[in-house]
């Protein structure tokens, strides 16, 4: 039995809910023991959207890597591909390392499975924390939690929803001010309130809606909670050196939302900031994050 992930080929990409190979970032899939597997991923040198200027890890990369993860994890145990995942809790943290710009990051992803839970003999629930090797070396750690569902109780559980697509929105941002190099990958309009954006979403952007989708994805929140922190600290390269994001409810694309961000240490030069998803008076989304140091 191996103990190692290869890094050959790209694993299937429908049991980690993606119809573009080329966001497909599993390799490969080792199961060490009954409670532990090691997940190989390949990172791009290189991408359209994810990647930091500094060559540090990016912590939405890690987040997606830990996301596809624990899908695949999750078909592995015998999940059906027709099931919804809602994941209520993810974080992230990373280490203060550089990646070798030359080379495509291959990254031992090591998983373990705290908790299980199992619905008519079926997996309906699971934790799982990971950490992160690159050649020996971690560089992060993570943990999320899923709560898997059949295609009827998510219907109940989401209720009448109209199915309403927003447009992108013509406020957007600058990207620069954000990080990016196109208005494509912008998540906020102009701001009327301090420290508070309005949440844009284009549901034809080819990461977060690489396949069909009836809400807004939390990796897409979780952007557009770290673009709130560039903006707010007026830092475009700014990155979360750890983030702890729990997702109340989930975020319909007919909700107006804002994203709002407050600074809980103004005097500390980690930036320890919380940002929360807002819908009228409800709480969609808190996220409390430290932002990297400059390098």
């Amino acid at each position: 039995m191996r103990d190692e992930a290869l890094f050959e080929a790209s694993v299937n990409r429908e049991l980690v809910h993606k119809r573009s190979v080329s966001e497909v970032f599993l390799t490969d899939f080792v199961q060490s023991s009954s409670r532990r597997f090691v997940a190989g991923a390949q990172w791009p040198r290189w991408h359209v959207f994810y990647g930091s200027p500094d060559g540090s890890p990016d912590s939405a990369l890690m987040a997606e890597t830990l996301r596809q993860a624990v899908i695949f994890l999750s078909h592995l145990c015998g999940v059906p591909l027709t099931h919804k995942f809602l994941m209520p809790h993810m974080s992230i943290s990373v280490e203060p390392t550089a990646l070798d710009p030359l080379v495509p990051a291959q990254v031992a992803v090591e998983l373990d499975v705290k908790d299980m839970k199992l619905s008519g003999g079926q997996l309906s629930a699971l934790t799982v924390s990971a950490r992160f090797v690159v050649d020996g070396t971690p560089i992060g750690e993570g943990a999320a939690a899923a709560r898997i569902v059949n295609p009827a109780t998510y219907e109940r559980f989401r209720g009448a929803v109209p199915p309403v697509l927003p447009g992108a929105g013509e406020d957007l941002l600058a990207c620069a001010d954000v990080g990016h190099a196109t208005q494509r990958n912008v998540m906020l309009g102009q701001s009327s309130r301090p420290s508070v954006w309005p949440l844009r979403v284009d549901p034809t952007h080819p990461i977060f809606f690489d396949h069909p989708l009836d809400h807004v994805p939390g990796m897409l929140l979780v952007e557009a909670a770290r673009q709130a922190v560039r903006a707010a600290s007026s830092r475009p390269d700014a990155d979360f050196a750890l983030f702890e994001a729990e997702f109340m409810k989930l975020v319909e694309f007919s909700y107006p939302v804002d994203v709002a961000v407050t600074q809980l240490e103004p005097h500390n030069a980690l930036g320890v900031m919380r940002v929360r998803l807002l819908h009228q008076e409800d709480i969609l989304m808190s996220l409390l994050a430290r932002v990297k140091s400059p390098r």
